[in-house]
This record gives C-alpha cells, structure tokens and sequence, in this order.
C-alpha cells in the first residue's frame, strides 16, 4: 500500500525556484507539445537522480487518465500494474498540497501534479537500482513537476478555449445558415400565401357574386388559416434574427401615449366582443421614451393580446411608470393567471400551456420569446407576476437609454 511523504513546506526555498526556472524557462518557452516539455525536464532530472522508468500521465475532465509522455531506456515497465497503483492505490480525499509524493517502495515514487488546487496528473518514477531518494532530491524533484504542472495547466487552459472557440463558430454559423433559410423561406412562402389571402378576401368580400353558408364557411377558413400561417412564419423570421443578431433597431424619440393608445387600438374589438375594460393608465410626468417604435408596438401588442385572450372577464390595464432610470410599461388582466411551474417554461420557443383556455386559442408559442429578445436588444427585459387563478402582470423594463443599456446586454450575451 503506498504511503505518503509528507515535507516541511518551509523546504522549498523560492530561491531554489528560481533556479528550476533558470534550467527550464527556455524549453518552458518554446516547447510545443507536453511531451517536449517533460522530454526537457527529464534531462535535468537524471543530471541529480539516476532514472530507470519516467512517465507522466495526465488527468482529464471525467478522471480518464492518459499516458502523456513516457521514458525507459531498458525493459518496458508494467503499464497494467501502474494504472493500478493510480486508480486503486492513491488514498481516497487525499490533501495533494500536503503530500509531495508516494512511495510504493522499492525506489517506486509517485508525484501528484497540482496547480491552483487541481489535481492535473501524475509523474510514475523508478530509481536505477530501486535506491530511495534523498530528501532533498525529493525537494528537487518537486520543484521541477510544479513546472510540469503549470505546463499541463496552460495547456488545459488553450484546449478549452479552442474547443470554446470552435463551438462558437459553429454555432454562429448553424446561426447564419438558419438565418438565411428561414429568409429564403420566408419569401418563398409568403408570395403564394398572399395570392391566397387576397383571392379568399375577395371571395369573402363577394366580388364574384354571392357563396352559400357551406361555401362562405370554407372561404372563412382558408382565409384564416392562409393568415395564420403567415403570422407563424414572420415569427420564425424575427425569431431566427434574434437569435443570430442580426435584428437592428432604429432608435427614435417617441410619444408614450400615442404609442400606447395605437397598441391598445389593435386589440379593442377582441376586448369588446368579450365584455373586456381596457384601460390606460400613465404617469404624468412621463411623456416619451426611446426606442425602436414598430418593435416596441410590437411587444405590446404581443401582450396586449394575450392578456385578452386569456382574459373572460374583468379588465386589461396598460400602465406606464418610471423606475430609476427605468421606463416600465405594465399589461396587467383579470385572467387565469399562470401557475409557478408553468412561469419557468413561458419565455421558452414552442412552449404553449395545457389549459382549457389555452388550448381554445392556438398560436406559434413564439410571441413572448420574440418579445422578450426585442425587450433585450433595447437593453431592457420583460419579467412576469402571476397567480393561478388570479391574474398577471407582465412588465417590459425599457431603459432610458436604450443604446447604452443594449451595449451592456450584449456584453452580458457575450460573456454567458
């Protein structure tokens, strides 16, 4: 069973260090590969101690364990036996920073390689004729794989970044490919879809003489159904340029309530038809905000409508207040109201509830992530309070200056 040797840590003088440093700093510098790097060490290593086997092995993320360099000018060492001492003989919680070495006896040591408390692998080393090292060649030999360690670190460190940087490239590109289809897409689909709309309008309209109830029925439906689709595809359009970022804004000084009476006016006859009160509720002081004015509508309408939708009876409030120096226009209804678990999965793509009331309204399951991207490309967000049962209140966080709180978001985007 391997036991560990424990060393004064006042024994490693910095200055012996520096020392290391002096004999490695070139190889530390221009090797190219690890197995360079500890080809280099182990030429200053067997200047102070004679060595039969040298391997380094290194740890990697899911404790694998690989054979990184190897040396061992006479017969080849049992690999089996070695990967068993590593996996079985290592005492279980061990503290590495306590223990320089273990020593399995018979001039077998085996040195844990740590750098800023990550245990990055292991050095195997035999002596020429089974000799036990001194102490302060054991100092030595420890002061040369802290080096060792550092290398392993750094070279970690790169790999997770190359593999960082792969991933978002691909990502972007899978991005801009998505983009471009659904562009493509977008104008393949729509050209049709609006001859269809357009003859079924003027079906409905009676342009050719009249239809019966069976005919008008079927003319109803395609007109609808024509309309809908199109809906979905302009939302798979804005949510593809979100997401890739290439949705631009055009900043502009902009009335509050004309922007909110002209959002509130796209969903008064649906509030009518079921008895709704709309309401709009703004503070005095506030008279225009700043932002992209079409998608602005566009998040309020969003809101707007699903509160009315969601809504059987009582009232939908549009209330504009200020925060700090934040602008936050609040849809609050009457309806449903939307339980704990289902608020976690809402601003999710596709997702839509199971409730009678939900399943009587069909829709992309898009809106609120399309409108929460448009919230964040102003800087802002939009967050939610509900309760099942008893309403909810959606509220769009819009800075007051937008163009600097859209520079940070997308800082924030970057770094997640």
């Amino acid at each position: 069973m391997s036991h560990p040797v424990v060393l004064d840590k006042s024994l490693v003088n910095p200055e012996i260090v520096d020392n290391f440093y002096d004999f490695l700093v070139f190889p530390l510098e221009t090797a190219k590969t690890v197995e360079d790097f500890c080809r280099a060490c182990l030429e200053v290593i067997i200047q102070r101690v004679a060595v039969r086997v040298f391997i380094v092995f290194r740890v990697e993320e899911g404790d694998n364990i690989v054979r990184e360099y190897e040396f061992y000018p006479g017969e080849k060492p049992n690999i089996v036996s070695i990967y068993s001492t590593l996996k079985q003989e290592i005492p279980a919680n061990q503290n590495y920073e306590q223990s320089l070495c273990w020593v399995k006896g018979g001039g077998v040591y085996l040195f844990p390689l740590i750098f800023k408390n990550q245990l990055l692998g292991y050095v195997y080393l035999e002596t020429e004729k089974g000799e036990k090292v001194g102490s302060y060649s054991l100092k030595f030999l420890s002061g040369i794989f802290k080096f060792i360690s550092l290398y392993l670190y750094q070279d970690r460190l790169e790999k997770k970044e190359k593999q960082l940087e792969e991933r978002e490239k691909t990502l972007e590109s899978n991005l801009r490919k998505q983009s471009e289809y659904l562009s493509y897409m977008n104008h393949e689909l729509r050209t049709p879809l609006a001859a269809v709309i357009g003859f079924s309008k003027m079906l409905q309209q009676r342009i050719y003489g009249d239809l019966n109830p069976k005919q008008a029925q079927y003319v109803d439906a395609i007109y609808q159904s024509a309309t809908y689709l199109l809906e979905l595809i302009s939302d798979l359009l804005d949510l593809s340029k979100i997401e890739a970022k290439k949705e631009e804004l055009f900043l502009e000084k902009i009335l509050v309530r004309e922007l909110c009476e002209a959002s509130l006016s796209l969903v008064k006859t649906k509030a009518e038809e079921q008895n709704l009160e709309l309401k709009l509720e703004i503070d005095e002081d506030i008279v225009y905000c700043e932002g992209d004015q079409r998608r602005l509508k566009q998040i309020l309408v969003n809101l707007l409508s699903n509160a009315v939708k969601f809504t059987e009876e009582g009232s939908v409030t549009l209330r504009v207040t200020r925060e700090g120096d934040w602008l936050l226009f609040k849809v609050i209804d009457t309806g449903i109201g939307i339980d704990e678990e289902s608020q976690k999965k809402l601003f999710q793509p596709f997702v839509q509830l199971k409730t009678p009331l939900h399943k009587k309204h069909r829709g992309s399951g898009l809106g609120l992530v399309i409108s929460r991207g448009l919230a964040r490309l102003h800087g802002g967000d939009i967050t939610l309070i509900s309760e099942e049962g008893k309403g909810s209140c959606f509220t769009v966080w819009l800075p007051l200056n937008p163009q600097e709180n859209s520079q940070k978001q997308e800082k924030q985007d970057n770094d997640y």
